[in-house]
């Protein structure tokens, strides 16, 4: 079979779509070395992977509706035949369905570089049939970075040249339209292989929106990429329980669900000026968070790469890319369904560094994570982790989890082999944060601040450690204040730094300003301590940019931008110890700008925090209020329940009106599995005179991941009632309202099931009250 693609002539198409350029996009090598912790896959970096890549096709539709396609094939084969024969491993089209006039993107990964032409050939539902030939040789051109202002009517661009070969940039193009006159182009010559355009659209582009945009230089050579429109909100996050004011107090701007946010807890978020992440897996979206202001992302999966190993029925070398078919599947679900919140995807360290670039493209924003002290790593693997998956999930954002939490075999012979039987001091903390964004991390999130068991070991969660949450606090502060810099930035190697052991990353943040990363990198770590040397006295010298006079220096702390020594382009600090963020601008009151703005949120975080603390205590009392009610009043409607793979709990606020020892089932399945059915049922014995009468039921329950199913049914099975809810665990007061058409004894019950993970409680009592005398 022939495999290629080429940015050749293209066959002419019949019908609206044409083919506007097409080009192979091989995998961009990083020279670290990798390894697994798997035993079968121990030799898969230096015996079995092979750099490969995508292709990518850019078409126009010219008709007068939108289309999708109908028919993939390549080199006249079906791409799910290829992709079950390990050819192919996804594809796609950006935006889906492609509206009339626009430019949208096809992709295909391969699971092996390209050596030969290839034949594309996509029918549309309109009729059309659009085919190119692809050539095996890379373009020499790569839009690796487009962030985008707070208003989203300025997008920062930049261009990499992949060669040595002289280009010049001299069209910029967004959706098919040349925007050149709109656009500043930099750099159009390539500085430090860098051609960074701002462009200014006509309008401002619609939060969620899909757009191509595309370069053009002077040689012919051409490179485009389809993003989602974001804002300049930069993830400053965590995980862990729902404790969305002590996130708040610690300048936490967001949070990530392993599991389903209720509506309640994206509210909190949004009150708290925070946006969360909610994990959706392949469960229907629910309209309450449809745009929600409290949510920043739609998590697909966590480590989709880890559940590749355990295909076992196909060898292992090619199970890495099982699962990513269904993650577009996911990604495109999502993205038709809510045409405002972007997606997010954590890939683990699991076939390295394969798995960086077969799911990296495939959300709107790339989440990796790297844990060293689980695999008694140097810090430096952050770097090395961040660096790669960014070359293969840009242009879109990329994240990082870093790690906070200490995995406490109890095993005291394991804690014995452990080289770091010790969380990460604040020093490594701020450390790991800090190579991660001069690596090209533009948000953060840190994994974990709870405390759990798993197995035969003990997670210990950064909030037992008062000086790793004190010092994840101090970064994101300093990281907030730059936050709008932070959304646009290119990490590039142009500053130089006259300590040798302190490493400077430059961040190209639009057309004004740079942000500097400088990383001690003279320290040592050994099992119970973290020993640095700070560095004094240290200049960083930028090279002449034809974008930017630097006008000012300042050091971004926790308290505010302290200016800096800036001779020509030459900057001072006085002491680096472990980790400083710098930054320097064309705008001489930059740094006072940020700092002000930074005041200026804090002060909306604390007038937040009040309003959700008084919003919290009058909730608390309402519910008290109902329950002492319901208990008091309508003690003989009260009908006790069963359990459905369940288990007696003291969790939670729930009722008590027996005063039993576990006033509350509770039921979970932690794995990312199928489960079982689990929840709760509860008999209701109608009478006659009860019939035809409007009964009212209150349930007390609560749940995490998918919502959870109320039903009412006869015993003839007929359903009287269907509903989906989703409330905090710590219990809610959910009421039914039913009419029973003839006596008999009904089946009022509460269920979970499907994928997980997930779990849910429900108060062992329910009540089941007339409309009339109803509290």
């Amino acid at each position: 079979m022939r495999l290629c693609l080429l940015l050749a002539a293209a066959a002419p198409a019949l019908g609206a779509v044409k083919v506007d350029f097409a080009l192979w996009a091989p995998d961009r090598g990083t020279p670290y070395s990798w390894f697994e912790g798997a035993r079968e896959i121990q030799s898969y970096f230096s015996q079995d992977y092979r750099a490969a890549g995508q292709l990518q096709a850019y078409v126009r539709n010219t008709g007068a509706k939108p289309v999708s396609p109908s028919a993939w094939r390549l080199d006249g084969q079906d791409l799910d035949a290829l992709r079950k024969a390990q050819t192919v491993i996804w594809w796609r089209i950006l935006p889906d369905p492609l509206p009339p006039g626009a430019l949208g993107e096809v992709t295909i990964r391969l699971r092996g570089p390209l050596t030969r032409l290839a034949d594309l050939t996509l029918d549309f539902d309109d009729g059309s049939t659009a085919s190119v030939t692809i050539r095996p040789e890379p373009g020499p051109l790569r839009i690796q970075t487009v962030g985008f202002n707070g208003a989203r009517d300025r997008v920062f661009l930049v261009a990499e040249r992949l060669t040595g070969a002289a280009q010049t940039i001299e069209r910029v193009g967004l959706d098919g339209v040349d925007v050149t006159a709109r656009a500043r182009l930099l750099a159009p010559g390539f500085a430090s292989g860098l051609s960074p355009v701002v462009l200014r659209p006509a309008a401002p582009l619609a939060r969620g929106s899909y757009h191509v945009f595309t370069v053009t230089a002077r040689s012919g050579a051409r490179a485009g990429c389809a993003v989602r429109t974001v804002d300049d909100w930069v993830p400053l996050a965590t995980y862990g329980y729902g404790l969305y004011e002590e996130y708040a107090r610690n300048g936490c701007n967001g949070y990530i669900n392993f599991g389903r946010s209720s509506q309640g807890e994206l509210d909190s978020q949004a009150t708290l000026l925070m946006r969360g992440v909610s994990t959706v897996r392949d469960n229907p979206l629910q309209d309450f968070e449809l745009g929600h202001r409290g949510l920043y992302a739609y998590y697909l999966q966590d480590e989709p790469d880890c559940a590749d190993y355990g295909v076992t029925e196909l060898p292992a070398p090619v199970r890495i890319g099982q699962h990513a078919q269904e993650m577009e599947h996911r990604r495109r679900y999502c993205a038709r369904t809510d045409p405002v919140i972007p997606t997010l995807l954590t890939i683990d360290m699991t076939y390295k560094p394969a798995n960086y670039f077969i799911y990296g493209p495939i959300p709107d924003v790339c989440n990796v994570d790297c844990y060293p002290f689980c695999f008694g790593g140097d810090l430096k693997t952050v770097r090395e982790v961040v660096e790669t998956c960014r070359q293969g999930a840009g242009p879109r954002p990329l994240t990082f989890t870093f790690q906070s939490q200490y995995e406490e075999p109890d095993d005291p012979a394991a804690r014995a082999k452990l080289r770091f039987a010790r969380p990460p001091t604040a020093g490594e903390e701020r450390l790991m944060i800090y190579e991660a964004v001069g690596a090209g991390a533009r948000g953060l999130f840190n994994y974990i601040h709870c405390t759990e068991r798993m197995g035969k070991q003990v997670s210990h969660g950064s909030g037992e450690y008062p000086d790793e949450w004190a010092e994840i606090g101090r970064c994101y502060r300093e990281l907030g204040s730059v936050a709008p810099y932070l959304a646009l930035a290119h990490p590039a190697k142009l500053a130089t730094c006259s300590a040798p052991k302190v490493r400077v990353s430059t961040l190209v943040c639009g057309d004004d300003a740079l942000l500097l990363v400088l990383a001690n990198q003279d320290y040592r770590q050994e099992a119970q301590a973290f020993w640095v040397n700070p560095a004094a006295g240290v200049m960083v010298t930028l090279p002449p940019l034809p974008w930017l006079k630097p006008a000012g220096a300042w050091r971004i702390t926790e308290r505010g931008a302290v200016p800096l020594k800036l001779k020509g382009a030459t900057v001072t600090v006085e002491r680096v110890e472990t980790a400083e963020l710098l930054l320097v601008s064309s705008n001489p009151r930059a740094g006072e700008e940020a700092a002000a703005a930074a005041a200026r949120r804090q002060e909306q975080v604390g007038a937040a925090l009040l309003t959700e603390w008084r919003h919290r205590q009058r909730s608390a009392a309402d519910l008290r209020i109902r329950i002492r009610r319901l208990a008091g009043e309508c003690g003989e409607f009260a009908v006790s329940g069963q359990g459905i793979g369940a288990y007696g709990t003291k969790e939670g606020d729930y009722w008590n009106p027996a005063l039993a020892a576990y006033p509350a089932f509770e039921w979970g399945v932690n794995e990312a599995v199928d489960g079982p059915r689990q929840g709760a049922e509860w008999p209701v014995v109608v009478t006659a005179e009860q019939t035809g009468q409007e009964q009212r039921v209150y349930l007390m329950l609560g749940n995490w991941g998918r919502p959870l199913s109320l039903t009412v049914t006869g015993a003839d099975g007929q359903e009287l009632v269907r509903r989906d809810v989703s409330e905090p665990m710590g219990g809610a007061v959910v009421t039914l309202l039913v009419t029973f058409p003839v006596a008999g004894t009904y089946t009022v019950r509460v269920t979970q099931e499907g994928t997980g993970p997930r779990g849910g409680r429900a108060a062992v009592v329910s009540y089941v009250v007339p409309a009339e005398v109803a509290p």
